[in-house]
């Protein structure tokens, strides 16, 4: 995700604008998901946000996420699998009568063994969920092409951030929500000067 636009706006709450962040198309199809990263898994928490799809670009981003479920579900199994080898190893070096090649079989067999198949076991669904639901052209990347991505350090600011694959989707969130991004942010992401504020009725005061 280096390579994708950030922007931070004021306020916690934003206008999401109808629009695919993958292919750019009028959308309307909500799809809500959330989004970690490092400071996530470090603070166990996990950042959730709605946003719109179009009908063909929803089913690949579903699919995307579902392929992170697989692979935390094979990890565990790695993990227990390796752990249960690792033991038969043991026992095995223990043997008086065990010879050097059937311990070195059980080498291979064993954690590493068990890795490669789980490894192999992963890029074979994701050859699946990406055959089934293929790249097309108008799109930037295959799955998730939008994040919420907090409120800045420990959460504390009135702000919130957004990170998408597709600066022209950014310029859009912008434009629905311009009283919350500053001068320069707008024009750097729109590319015209930011629009001068609403008046604010007031229907029982003075203007």
């Amino acid at each position: 995700m280096s390579q994708w636009s950030l922007v931070k706006l004021n306020g916690k709450s934003q206008v999401i604008p109808k629009v695919c962040p993958n292919c750019l198309q009028p959308s309307a199809q909500e799809f809500r998901y959330g989004y970690k990263g490092l400071k996530g898994w470090l603070t166990r928490t996990t950042y959730y946000q709605s946003f719109y799809y179009c009908e063909p670009c929803l089913k690949q981003a579903r699919s995307a996420m579902g392929l992170g479920t697989w692979a935390f579900f094979l990890v565990m199994l790695g993990l227990v699998s390796a752990i249960i080898s690792s033991i038969a190893l043991d026992e095995a070096f223990r043997d008086p009568g065990a010879t050097q090649s059937s311990a070195g079989g059980l080498v291979l067999l064993g954690p590493v063994g068990s890795a490669a198949i789980f490894v192999g076991l992963y890029f074979l669904v994701r050859k699946v969920k990406r055959g089934r639901y293929p790249l097309r052209p108008e799109q930037a990347l295959w799955g998730p092409a939008v994040f919420y991505v907090g409120s800045g350090f420990m959460d504390l600011q009135n702000r919130s951030a957004y990170k998408a694959v597709r600066r022209e989707w950014i310029a859009a969130l912008i434009q629905a929500n311009p009283e919350q991004a500053d001068e320069g942010t707008y024009q750097a992401f729109v590319g015209m000067p930011k629009p001068p504020a609403a008046p604010v009725n007031r229907p029982f005061g003075g203007a």
